[in-house]
């Protein structure tokens, strides 16, 4: 199986011009919009959908009001859409589309989808960056971003009951990869052996049913992460946490609260994996990390930066 990555992110929300106007101003393109809801799309094509909550088309939701409703996956290959769903059938049923693509349910209760990927390959031009002693941009002043146009979906974060449930589904039946744990606490999986630092994080949190906590886009650089935070509180958007950096992952980020019942968030410069790479586990610091907090119970601790890995 050759799993790329998020595809598609599906959103059933119960204020649909409130989240039409933070998807526009988030940055996203509005490809299509109606009664049916409202498509968009990321530089490189991936997509954001939202419909109104209770369209009888969506799969059921983990949680009440504005959710995500269906992660579609894309694959590289046709002969990897009848791969997962061999593999699949086996214990759940697999709906075939008309275009090809399959969807069916995960061991969160979540809608998910395999389709064949149509994303397209990004350019950017490098960011020069003048260091002490080493000044490489001369005469020209660093780029200033009014807004952020997220690139590309980067990754989805839930907090569960149980993070081996879900890690035994995805890296035991679709063939993702840990990348790094707090043990007993939280995994990051990334859908293929060499791409980005994760596709998928969960963490424990002290809830019988899911939660969905993030949705993450990346953009060209730590530039664009501020712009489009400035842009956003300047349409009165609030902030989440942000802006700042991860410990684990290297982002730069900054999250925002919107009216798809998570929040989204810039991301930029984020840790690339290899078949190389060995997992790390990071021990929980005493503090709180606020960004992987949102929707966990008050006993939660996230490790910091003086938390101790082990290779």
């Amino acid at each position: 199986m050759s799993i790329l990555g998020i595809e598609e992110a599906v959103f059933g929300v119960t204020d649909r011009q409130k989240a039409v106007r933070f998807l526009d101003d988030f940055g996203l393109k509005r490809t299509r919009s109606g009664k049916f809801g409202a498509n968009y799309n990321c530089v490189d094509g991936t997509v954001v959908k939202i419909r109104d909550y209770g369209n009888s088309s969506l799969p059921k939701a983990i949680g009440p009001k504005s959710n995500i409703r269906e992660v579609i996956w894309g694959v590289e290959r046709k002969s990897d859409i009848k791969n997962i769903a061999d593999e699949l059938s086996r214990d759940r049923s697999v709906e075939y589309c008309k275009d090809g693509s399959i969807r069916t349910v995960d061991d969160m209760g979540l809608g998910i989808g395999f389709k064949l990927s149509i994303r397209k390959k990004i350019k950017v031009a490098e960011t020069e960056f003048n260091y002490p002693g080493n000044a490489v941009r001369k005469d020209n002043p660093a780029t200033f971003y009014e807004r952020a146009i997220p690139q590309c979906i980067s990754h989805i974060v839930f907090g569960v009951p149980d993070i081996q449930i879900v890690e035994k589904f995805y890296c035991g039946r679709l063939g993702f990869r840990v990348t790094d744990r707090y043990p007993n606490r939280g995994v990051f999986m990334r859908s293929a052996p060499n791409g980005n630092h994760h596709n998928l994080f969960v963490l424990n949190i002290d809830s019988r049913k899911p939660k969905f906590d993030h949705l993450a886009f990346k953009v060209n650089d730590i530039h664009e992460v501020i712009g489009g935070g400035q842009f956003l509180t300047k349409k009165g958007w609030k902030t989440r946490v942000g802006p700042g950096r991860h410990y684990i992952s290297s982002a730069c980020f900054w999250y925002f609260v919107s009216p798809l019942g998570g929040a989204l968030e810039y991301c930029a410069d984020e840790d690339i994996m290899t078949e190389k790479w060995k997992p790390r586990s990071f021990n929980v610091g005493p503090e709180i990390f606020s960004e992987w907090t949102f929707n966990a119970d008050s006993t939660f601790r996230a490790p910091t930066a003086s938390s101790k890995s082990k290779r």
